[in-house]
Formats: C-alpha cells, structure tokens, sequence
C-alpha cells in the first residue's frame, strides 16, 4: 500500500488529540508532528526511517516505535477497511474516551494497571449512507510498533489478540484488526490480523438516525465483568517466542498480566446509546484537531469532561481555566476553494526558518461540527475529500483525511 509520512502524522496527531488535558493542550497537540515530523522518509519509493530517528537510545525508541506505531496502524486499518467496505468512512476513537462514559470500573484511569494494559487502544467508527439508510459499524483496533524484529512484532500480535477482545455489545464481539509494525531504516512492514465478528453497531432510516444523534448520552455506572468459563478458554495463550521459526529478538517488554481480562458489556437494548457516544466522540476529536475546546467540551458526557466528583487517578479531557485555552481556531486557505479552520503552530529552526504546522478541519464540515449537526458531518466528511483531490495544495506538504481534518507541515522564512 502507498502513503507518506504526513499521512502517517495525520494519523497520529488525530487519534492522540484526546490524550491532553491541561492549560498547555493546544501547544502540546502539535508535539507529535514537530517531534516526528523528521523520523519517516521515502528511500528508492519505501517508507522508511530517517538516520537520526534510527541511531536513538533504547528507551526513545520505545516511544518512537509506540507512537509512530498508532499512526502507521492507523493508516493500514482504514486502508483495510476501505477495501472490504469501498463506501464507508471509518472514523477513528480513543477506546478509553467511549467507554468511560459507561463503565466505572476502571475506564480512563491514567495508572498503567493490569486491567488497563488489557484493554485496546481504539474504536474504528464506520458510518455509511445510502439515501434510504444510515448505517454504524465498529472495528476494536491496537496498535503495535518496535524497532527490535519481525519475531518481537509477531509476539506483540499475540498479545493484541488479548486487547481486542475485551469489548462486547450485546453479548457478541466486533470484529478487530491488530497491526504491528516493524521499523527499519530500510522498509517499514505492518503485520495485520484481522479476527471477525459482529459488525453492525446501528442500521436504520436517515431520519431516525438524526433524531437519535440529536439526543445527548448520559453516563452509565456499569461495572465491568470478568470472561466466564467457556469465553477464558478462548483467549490466547501468549507465547514469549511467537513468531517464524528462525525470529529473533528479546523477550518482549509489554508483557500481559495472567489472568483473563475484565469484559466492557454494552447491553442490547443500547446499541443507541452507544452510538451517540461513539459519533459525538468523533465530534470532539475533530474539534480539539483544530483547536475548538470550549465546542467540543459540549459533546463530552459529565464523566469524560471531568465534571463528577474527581476520582483519584481518572483521566480528566478537558481543561478550560484560562481563557486562551477555550479556543484558537482561525481561518486559513491550504489549497485552491478548500479553507480549514485550525490552529498554527511555529518553531524556530536554523539559518532564519521557522517550522510551521497547521492543524484543522474543512471550513464547511467545522461549521456543522460547531452547530451540532453530526449527522450532515458523517455524511459529508468524504465528500470533501474528493474534491480536495482536484484542487492544487498551496506551499508544503499536506494531508486532508476522510474525516475532513487537515494538516500541513512547510519550512517558510521567520519573518514570513
């Protein structure tokens, strides 16, 4: 499959936009562009890594690999999905962020335990329209990135086979992908696996489907449940040497916690609910990418927003103290007849250049964001990219997603 290192840090920047909530959030969602904005390059038409994000230490590599990791699954997950499903738009959810607006056992806590490493990273979102018919999917995906073998990524998929199942609606499993990437600084290789399962979310009439978004979700205090009997003699055994038989590398260093993992059960009867929590989490990712906070708190339940009685160690989303935190979104042409509404970002570089980055969303697509209307959203998000790609892109390198979120990255002169 073909992409580029912009796509990759589209990807990323996106699907960690959720992860930082301070007074400090809207500078640190660019830390993923401005810190590997140099790491990926195209050698003889490979993606591959640069010299200088190939020579780190060891535990910067770690990070390196966990977080180029999510982009590159990313990437690869919606590729797959578009080819099983051409007219559908996946749209991507960080899986703590869903589920802690049902769940209190646990969802969101910022503490590694062993419950939360046995939980996945994301939710895969599909929306499809027909005219007569709205339809929702859901895909469970975790992300796997090393720099150590092809064998440490076979192993690291044993272990994502653990993850991904740790979600059931109505008493059945969605179906997952886990994809692991191997980084060199020759090739970058992802291994995927793709295990099946149940994967409508929400099928029904347009019109429905826009009253149903309309309603807001409240916050459920489910509990989550242990895997009984016949579902502990599903989950896979993980094998420290997983892999081809003449693999090798070291043990690996995520190893899972023994013992099967708790199940998040959204019961039958709300699928519904699920749904808002989903589509309106789609919302508030695309506003925080452009830098909207005080728009998308509003599409947050109490719980995700922080708002109940703080519980020690919870992840709190939204932080709005200061009044330049609430939103820095402006206006900006990044190709001919395609404005964003974004937030720029500029970083002194050597010789009088500067660095910059700008992150948003389609002018048109953040105006229906901003005046609640998911449904028109969903629809048009694909849309706009397909007429984006006979446009002419201004200075730089830009990448506008199926979800209508934009990110360019070029080198101009300081006083530009």
């Amino acid at each position: 499959m073909r992409t580029s290192p912009a796509h990759v840090l589209h990807e990323l920047g996106v699907a960690t936009t959720l992860l930082t909530a301070s007074p400090l959030a809207q500078v640190a969602r660019h830390w993923a562009h401005v810190r590997y904005c140099a790491t990926l390059t195209r050698q003889r038409g490979v993606l591959g890594l640069t010299p200088s994000a190939q020579s780190l230490v060891y535990h910067h590599k770690v990070t390196q690999s966990e977080q180029l990791g999510i982009g590159l699954a990313l990437v690869v997950a919606k590729r797959v999905l578009q080819r099983q499903y051409p007219h559908w738009t996946f749209f991507a959810v960080d899986a703590e962020v869903a589920l802690k607006a049902g769940f209190i056992d646990g969802a969101g806590a910022v503490a590694r335990t062993s419950k939360s490493q046995k939980r996945p990273d994301y939710f895969l979102v599909g929306h499809h329209s027909s005219g007569r018919r709205r339809r929702m999917k859901i895909v469970v995906l975790e992300c796997k990135g090393t720099h150590q073998s092809p064998g440490f990524a076979y192993g690291q998929l044993a272990r994502a086979a653990v993850q991904v199942r740790t979600l059931a609606v109505g008493g059945r499993r969605p179906p997952a992908l886990m994809v692991a990437s191997y980084l060199a600084e020759h090739r970058i290789t992802s291994y995927v696996l793709d295990p099946p399962g149940d994967d409508e979310l929400w099928d029904g009439d347009p019109d429905d489907f826009e009253g149903m978004l309309r309603d807001r979700p409240e916050d459920h205090r489910w509990r989550t449940r242990p895997a009984d009997a016949d579902e502990a003699r599903t989950w896979p055994l993980v094998d420290e040497n997983a892999g081809p038989p003449d693999a090798t590398g070291p043990a690996p260093v995520d190893e899972l916690p023994p013992g099967a993992p708790e199940v998040f059960d959204v019961p039958e009867e709300e699928r519904g609910w699920f749904t808002r929590v989903l589509t309106r989490a789609v919302a508030a990712t695309a506003l925080l990418f452009a830098g909207d906070s005080a728009t998308a708190r509003d599409y947050a339940t109490p719980r995700q927003r922080g708002d109940e009685e703080p519980h020690h160690g919870q992840l709190r989303l939204f932080e709005l103290d200061p009044s330049w935190a609430a939103s820095t979104a402006t206006s900006r042409e990044v190709a001919d007849d395609l404005r964003a509404r974004g937030t720029l970002y500029r970083a002194p570089l050597p010789n009088g250049k500067a660095l910059e980055v700008f992150r948003g969303v389609e002018s048109g697509l953040y105006g229906q964001l901003a005046d609640g209307q998911i449904a028109a959203y969903l629809r048009a998000a694909p849309l706009v990219r397909r007429r984006w790609l006979r446009s002419r892109p201004r200075d730089g390198v830009v990448s506008l997603g199926r979800d209508g979120t934009i990110l360019t990255i070029r080198v101009t002169d300081r006083r530009d």
